[in-house]
């Protein structure tokens, strides 16, 4: 895959259920798994911001909304092939300023530690404390 072409993004772009799974199954390494996507898209999210590089999803994120003054930011991912190209900072600044256009005051995000580095750098989010349960 060509990585020096820069990707296309947009804003609540329609995406196949069949594309994004494959995505999401090739960006966090586990094995594809068709999933409702649109469903859960229409149902839950402020919006999405997807990345193309001509036809082929390469990026994606997601902003959920609780319906007042917080969303949060789940799903951002990139393909394999073109991680550590700047997309997935793309992805989360157009995210950000999406948000900033919406009636959301506060944007949540929580990450393995592993991705600290990405999503603390200046002029993304700032630390907090918060807690976590798998259930």
């Amino acid at each position: 895959m060509d990585t020096r072409e820069q990707p296309c993004l947009a804003w609540r772009e329609a995406v196949t259920d069949d594309e994004l799974s494959t995505l999401h199954a090739a960006a966090f390494g586990h094995e594809y798994e068709l999933e409702a996507w649109n469903e859960r898209l229409e149902r839950h999210s402020l919006g999405w911001v997807t990345a193309r590089r001509g036809e082929a999803l390469i990026g994606f994120c997601n902003i959920i909304t609780d319906g007042g003054r917080h969303a949060f930011l789940l799903d951002t991912a990139v393909h394999p092939e073109r991680q550590g190209t700047g997309i997935g900072r793309e992805l989360v600044t157009r995210a950000i300023e999406e948000c900033r256009a919406a009636p959301v005051e506060w944007l949540h995000v929580d990450f393995e530690e592993d991705l600290g580095p990405f999503y603390m750098t200046e002029g993304l989010f700032r630390r907090t404390t918060a807690g976590i349960l798998r259930v």
